[in-house]
Order: structure tokens, then sequence, then C-alpha cells
């Protein structure tokens, strides 16, 4: 699964491979390893044609983040709302959004180390993801100024008409007024 949620395994070996056959190439200097490196060549950019097409859950999940911090990015609710259940269980996912939007203009917000773990026992899925998020932008009460700082980040997800969403409540490292 680890070569279909990024294209640097792929790249990596790829590269390795590449790198095996060319101190091959110059010990022995028979042609036909070229070849060799053309066919691994071959397989490494397939490899990574089909990493880009296969979406899988862990892609769609980053999928809604990104989109959620983009809203958040734009200063606006209801696309952060549009990743979050519709239902009471994504109320309290609403309240920290609209006291995100209160306390800070966000002018960027990018985010790394993505782990998530699945429950596929459950019905529908959950996740549960951990990851940090730097966030750059400006406190809206002027006390603070500039901001450019990661926020450690725990959220929760379900899957509901093949997307997933944010329920419950996202933990932060915040603090909260």
């Amino acid at each position: 699964m680890i070569f279909l949620e990024s294209p640097w395994p792929v790249l990596i070996v790829g590269l390795a491979l590449e790198m095996v056959l060319a101190i091959v190439l110059f010990t022995t200097r028979r042609g036909v390893v070229l070849g060799a490196m053309a066919g691994v060549a071959l397989l490494v950019a397939l490899g990574v044609l089909i990493e880009s097409w296969v979406v899988t859950d862990t892609k769609l999940i980053r999928q809604t983040l990104e989109a959620a911090a983009a809203g958040l990015q734009a200063n606006n609710a209801q696309r952060v709302e549009a990743c979050i259940v519709p239902d009471a269980d994504g109320d309290v996912a609403r309240r920290k959004v609209t006291w995100a939007l209160s306390c800070a203009e966000f002018q960027e917000l990018t985010l790394r180390n993505l782990d998530v773990k699945f429950n596929y026992q459950t019905s529908p899925p959950t996740a549960e993801t951990t990851f940090t998020v730097w966030v750059r932008g400006r406190d809206r009460s002027g006390v603070v100024g500039e901001l450019y700082r990661p926020v450690a980040m725990e959220v929760k997800l379900r899957k509901e008409a093949g997307r997933w969403l944010v329920y419950g409540e996202p933990k932060h490292n915040v603090r909260e007024y």
C-alpha cells in the first residue's frame, strides 16, 4: 500500500536499481545492461503513473483536510463546514471553525506529517488522524500580531457517500480564550 500513497518509494527503489545497474554496466561493459536500465526506467514511470491514478482513503482524507485548510485560508467558514458532517456530530467542529476565524486571519496553512489510523469495523468507516499544520496569519485582536507556528492536530473523520468528513471535536495545541 505504501507504493500507492506517494511516488517517493517507487522513485527511490527505481533510483537504487538504476545505480546498481550502472555499476554493473561500467564493470562488465555489456550493452544488454542498458536494456535492463531502460526496463527499470519504464517500470518506475509506470509505477508513478499508477500511484497518481489510484485514489486511496488516505489521499481522500488528505484532500478533505487540505480543502478545510483552504477554506480557513480564504477566511470562508462555509468552505470549511463543507468538510464537516452535516449532523449534530459536527456541531463542535463547526464551533471550532467559528472560534478560529474570530481569532485569526489565516494567510497560509500547510499540512505536514499526516498519520491516519482507519477503523473499517465501524459503520460507516472512521479514521483518526494526527498531523501538524504550519500556520501563518495575523491575530485579529492585535495583541500577538503576525504569527507563524506549528499547530499539532488530532481530527476524526468518517466516510459518508464516498467522502471523508470531519466529526467530533478537533483537538489542537492552541489555547482558546
